[in-house]
């Protein structure tokens, strides 16, 4: 099977278009190659036999002669020189011995091979067909050779390919990756945009102030084009010995406030009444706050739902600092400052 490129050029189709072809008849040409081995030993089996004798051959005429000579009445039996390619068999040798034991007086003959016959070797047509067959199986593994280097040269240029495609499919990851981001911070924008904002602004006090219940104002204020769903909230007024307050865990009472802030009441006013742990200020709590000896906190959280399903949340945490420069008239001027950590002053 031809390897699957992207974008290869006309040179690499034609390659393709070709291999199926030589791999489709190379299957058949081992089966005649198969075939041809079979007959080309069977023929090699047969020509390794041994010929016939003809009636010209040099050797047959000194055997006969020399029988002959073996035959005739009275002659002598001298020594003959028998030419022969190969050497005397033990039957003969045998039957020697035989003749001798059964004439006594009878002389023993020896024979002896002066030189061999010249020995002429034809090459017929299995000869040819041997050097032919040979012949067809280099050119098989040749062709072999040449596939082989064939399919190697489109391997590499697959394994090019891919490199490539392995290229642009990182690049592509990284953008869709981004592109992914992009759109993540899109829709934060748009919810973030679209989504109720609660804030919460601590009004200032009416400063000098006089025994009694004093009065703690605040804002709520909603920025958003949506709706924001009030689950719990809280606020409270207490005096402490120290500018920066200590943890309490002591949430009450709850704002004065609608359980639904929407665009058509996007300010939301509040007040508290009284200062924990007194319900009335006294004259030498008002002293001791003027000589920086005692301080007014007041902290909140509000907790709601957006449009959207989440639950946010807004804290705050304020405490009225007095200034230590003195106003001509012996007062000096106050204003809420932030305290706490920045979690305790955090919107959500």
């Amino acid at each position: 099977m031809c390897p699957i490129q992207t974008g290869a050029t006309t040179e690499g189709s034609d390659d393709c278009s070709f291999l199926p072809f030589l791999l489709y008849n190379l299957s058949h040409m081992k089966l005649l190659a198969f075939a041809l081995l079979s007959f080309a030993l069977q023929v090699c089996s047969a020509s390794t036999g041994k010929a016939p004798a003809t009636a010209g051959d040099p050797v047959q005429k000194i055997v006969a002669t020399y029988g002959a000579q073996n035959r005739g009445a009275g002659a002598d039996r001298g020594d003959t020189l028998v030419a022969q390619n190969s050497a005397p068999s033990l039957d003969g040798a045998s039957k020697s011995q035989g003749t001798s034991g059964n004439g006594a007086g009878e002389p023993t003959q020896s024979v002896k091979v002066s030189e061999l016959p010249p020995l002429s070797i034809t090459k017929d047509w299995s000869d040819r067909a041997y050097w032919l067959f040979t012949f067809f199986l280099v050119a098989v593994g040749g062709l072999q050779v040449f596939l082989l280097w064939g399919n190697l040269r489109a391997i590499e240029r697959q394994a090019i390919q891919m490199e490539r495609q392995t290229g642009i499919l990182e690049k592509s990851v990284a953008l869709a990756e981004k592109n992914a981001e992009t759109a993540r911070q899109n829709i934060e924008m748009f919810i973030s945009r679209e989504r109720a904002h609660l804030r919460v602004e601590v009004m200032p006090l009416e400063w000098p102030l006089q025994p009694g219940p004093p009065k703690l104002r605040y804002k709520v204020t909603l920025h958003g084009a949506t709706e924001a769903y009030i689950v719990t909230s809280c606020a409270r007024a207490e005096i402490m010995d120290s500018l920066e307050p200590a943890d309490d865990a002591k949430w009450w009472p709850a704002m004065s406030i609608p359980q639904v802030i929407g665009p058509n009441n996007r300010v939301v006013e509040a007040v508290v009444e009284g200062i924990f742990p007194k319900m009335n200020l006294e004259q030498p709590d008002l002293d001791a706050i003027d000589a920086g000896k005692a301080f007014i906190h007041f902290r909140g959280f509000i907790r709601y739902d957006d449009v959207f399903g989440t639950e946010r949340m807004t804290r705050f945490r304020r405490a009225w600092e007095l200034s230590k420069v003195r106003n001509p008239d012996g007062t000096r001027s106050a204003h809420w400052s932030k305290r706490g950590s920045p979690k305790d002053n955090s919107e959500t």
